[in-house]
């Protein structure tokens, strides 16, 4: 089975469009290929050598099979630059911080987590190390 991942901004119980700009600068530096738009498919390539192929389009960027170690530390950074949640097919929503859960919708709030935002506590959630 496939693990997956979810990066949405919510408002008002609704996922919002997400900052381009901001979702480019954060994967630029371990882009190995990508449309000019990032919405025809991005492999990113972490220090550490994983590769990984990011799904992004104006509300979400998703990932599958994601790899643990730096990967992480770049999925902190773009949650905590989007100001973010992560969804996960296997695990709690993750929130930055409590004032975070009044905007998601009404099915995945009460179950939402906070945690720290950086990679080594999202590592720690998702994959249960």
């Amino acid at each position: 089975m496939s693990r997956m991942l979810f990066v949405l901004r919510y408002r008002d119980g609704e996922p919002e469009p997400l900052d381009m700009k901001l979702v480019r600068e954060v994967l630029e530096p371990y882009l190995v290929a990508a449309g000019e738009d990032l919405t025809e498919g991005v492999l990113i390539r972490t220090a550490d050598g994983h590769e990984v192929d990011v799904d992004v389009n104006d509300v979400c960027v998703s990932v599958s099979r994601f790899p643990t170690g730096q990967f992480f530390d770049i999925l902190a950074r773009l949650v905590d630059r989007l100001g973010a949640a992560v969804l996960s097919s296997d695990r709690p929503v993750v929130i930055r911080e409590e004032r975070d859960r009044a905007g998601l919708s009404e099915d995945i709030r009460e179950g939402a987590v906070v945690v720290a935002v950086t990679g080594p506590a999202l590592e720690s959630h998702f994959t249960g190390s």
